[in-house]
């Protein structure tokens, strides 16, 4: 496909999120992850624990594609009467607004083998997600999939080790349990540049490559790392009064979570650190504190680069970002309870452009595209507020912004026409039928917008088409809305 349609921003479904690191009934706060993800408590010994979560998504506010012009060879007009990637349900990506979709079905394992020294995780999910179908193929990849298997042994005082298969330090919103997760969908920068998809090819490339520049059929990837890596960590908490530091360092496969090859020299480095006040009340995934973080990943992917596949490059990328986040009574002994997030998060090269207007089951297929080079930039950001109102009821306003290459190589691959200002706010309210079980409901309002025209490339009269062709696709984003039933066992 032309490299015009690849600069719609198009948001990656939420659907590719799999189950979480660790289940917990009720809200997430200032909870310490790395920990609760890692330890099990000396006396415990052996517990099998779940999660079944199905949902129901109606994208009411998206538009059908029409007025989509042909630019050369390429029929984007195909296009025209279909509904792009966006506002399509769960991992199937089928033509259609609304649907129901079974999120996770995963069953796990957790205990000690040696209480206080050597403990373990095992988790595997059978629902519809990113971990039972590979990136954008409307099949099913697999009936089941291992989304953890970690072993952690704790003999040397102050460093931990945790090896497998686990979730990689970083992001609030992506490092915390499932059941705590207090929307339906993820943010935007975290669907489109945490949850990372593999591809042997890149679409829109550095240079010319032969058999693969526009036009190509490269429409599916072959595995997802669902927020997850093979590797080692190496971590551990700290208590110093009222404040409690974690740290943890990873050295991961990089590989996606199928895959045990790895394909370039170089392994990724994931860092985290926090530091949390304690507040009264709460414990586990629902401590009442204030925590502050940090984190930093980077790694190395490998692209085939002949159109025989038999050469290939390697291209770094980075990670960042920041946060605070607050749960309690944090403005006042008897003024209720409130949960308060922001996060700042950076990402340089590897930025994920995909889906493009359509899916592989259309007449015209959309093509895997990454902003693979370093230069390549994303920003993300994000506002949450919740009250609880009783341990019933809670109410939750989130803001999110992804300014997805805002800032580019400046060449005719990557350049200003690019950049796409992706924006939302997500209107969310959970009841807890009991600890264990909670309908949450969930109205997100979709802003996409493609400011910058076409300059390069072509006649005007090309240029032209191509500017209004992005516009219509950004255009045709609209709000969503979803119920989803969770119950943990």
């Amino acid at each position: 496909m032309n490299h015009d349609m690849g600069k719609s921003a198009l948001r990656v479904l939420a659907s590719a999120t799999a189950a979480a690191g660790i289940l917990a009934s009720g809200p997430a706060g200032a909870a310490d992850w790395v920990m609760l993800q890692a330890m099990e408590p000396p006396a415990t010994t052996h517990k099998v624990f779940g999660v079944v979560q199905a949902s129901y998504t109606n994208f009411f506010g998206c538009d059908k594609l029409e007025g989509l012009r042909d630019a050369g060879p390429n029929q984007f007009s195909l296009l025209n009467g279909s509904y792009n990637g966006n506002c399509r349900v769960g991992p199937e990506l089928k033509d259609r607004q609304s649907g129901f979709n079974l999120d996770n079905l995963a069953v796990g394992l957790r205990g000690n083998l040696i209480p206080g020294r050597i403990n373990y995780f095992l988790m595997a999910n059978a629902g519809m997600n990113g971990s039972t179908y590979d990136p954008l193929d409307t099949d099913r990849a697999r009936l089941i999939s291992v989304t953890d298997a970690t072993m952690t042994f704790s003999y040397v005082p102050g460093v931990r080790m945790r090896v497998g298969l686990m979730k990689k330090p970083g992001p609030e919103e992506l490092y915390q349990g499932l059941d705590a997760i207090n929307y339906i969908w993820p943010t935007d920068f975290i669907a489109r540049v945490q949850l990372e998809r593999f591809v042997r090819t890149n679409t829109k490339g550095t240079r010319p490559i032969p058999g693969q520049s526009d036009g190509t059929t490269s429409f599916t990837g072959y595995d997802s790392d669902i927020g997850r890596d093979w590797g080692i960590q190496f971590f551990d908490a700290f208590k110093r009064g009222k404040w409690t530091h974690t740290y943890a360092v990873m050295v991961g496969q990089g590989s996606g979570v199928h895959d045990l090859n790895d394909y370039n020299s170089e392994k990724d480095l994931n860092l985290y650190f926090s530091s949390e006040y304690d507040l009264p009340g709460g414990m586990g995934p629902n401590k009442h504190g204030v925590k502050l973080y940090a984190y930093r990943q980077q790694g190395t992917r490998n692209f085939e680069v002949s159109a025989a596949g038999d050469l290939s490059e390697d291209f770094d990328f980075t990670r960042h970002g920041f946060g605070v986040k607050a749960l309690g009574e944090i403005f006042g002994t008897g003024r209720g309870r409130h949960r308060l997030g922001a996060e700042l998060m950076y990402a340089n090269g590897m930025v994920f452009y995909t889906p493009t207007g359509n899916v592989i089951d259309e007449a015209f297929g959309g093509q895997l595209q990454v902003a693979a080079e370093k230069g390549n930039k994303a920003r993300g950001f994000t506002l949450d507020y919740g009250y609880y109102l009783n341990g019933t009821w809670d109410f939750s306003v989130r803001y999110w912004r992804n300014d997805e290459l805002y800032r580019t190589l400046g060449t005719p691959t990557w350049n200003d026409a690019d950049y796409r200002k992706i924006q939302g706010v997500t209107f969310g309210v959970n009841y807890r039928f009991n600890p264990r079980t909670r309908l949450t409901v969930n109205l997100e309002l979709r802003d996409v917008k493609s400011p910058n025209a076409v300059y390069l490339g072509g006649t005007p009269a090309l240029r032209a088409i191509q500017t209004s062709n992005a516009s219509i696709v950004s255009d045709s984003v609209g709000a969503r809305f979803g119920v989803q039933l969770t119950h943990a066992f």
